[in-house]
């Protein structure tokens, strides 16, 4: 008697979580299930370019699949580091053990792609699913990563062409330009707290 009980109070609990999740998808807005599917396109982006093609062709791309429609589902969980150590430890597995050649633009491709995995996933684990996003919003926060992964790649490529230039003097370069960094980091937070 008891274990029937017990498998119908399973029964019942499979039942309400069904009847939620239908609920909730169907509440579902456009905005958040563009930001949720921007979440999954990127995501298994980042995993084809962070693994050798050698990996990628095989069975392997239905784990990847797997991993990245994970990412998409549970934003909000550890699901996003995961997929980010994953990809990483891809990327360095290939280049490390299987012998695959790092380029520098596959490289800046790979950690643009990772940048905007981590920015959809912040940005979708604090959106609900019913609300109301004016099509403005999502343009400027893509707007803002955007400019991040721009400024980041022109300073990647800064970073590996100048030192070409300058020869026996990078050091000193380097030292400069880090003190400036940090002067104007400091005026910058000394603004803010005058701001206050």
């Amino acid at each position: 008697m008891r274990t029937a009980e017990l498998v119908s109070d399973l029964k019942g609990r499979a039942r309400a979580q069904v009847d939620e999740t239908v609920r909730r998808v169907r509440r579902t807005t456009p905005g958040p299930l563009l930001v949720r599917i921007g979440l999954f396109v990127a995501a298994l982006l980042g995993l084809v370019l962070a693994w050798p093609l050698a990996v990628t062709l095989t069975p392997a791309f239905f784990a990847f699949f797997t991993l990245a429609l994970l990412t998409m589902l549970f934003p909000r969980g550890p699901m996003p580091t995961l997929y980010l150590f994953i990809a990483v430890g891809g990327w360095l597995a290939g280049t490390m053990l299987l012998g695959a050649t790092a380029n520098l633009v596959g490289l800046l491709l790979l950690a643009a792609v990772l940048y905007l995995v981590h920015n959809l996933a912040a940005l979708a684990a604090v959106l609900p699913y019913d609300a109301v996003v004016a099509p403005g919003v999502l343009l400027r926060w893509l707007g803002r990563a955007g400019l991040v992964v721009g400024l980041t790649a022109v300073l990647a490529l800064f970073a590996v062409v100048v030192p070409g230039f300058l020869g026996g003097r990078t050091y000193l370069v380097a030292s400069l330009a880090g003190l400036a960094v940090m002067a104007a980091t400091v005026a910058y937070l000394a603004r803010l707290v005058r701001r206050r």
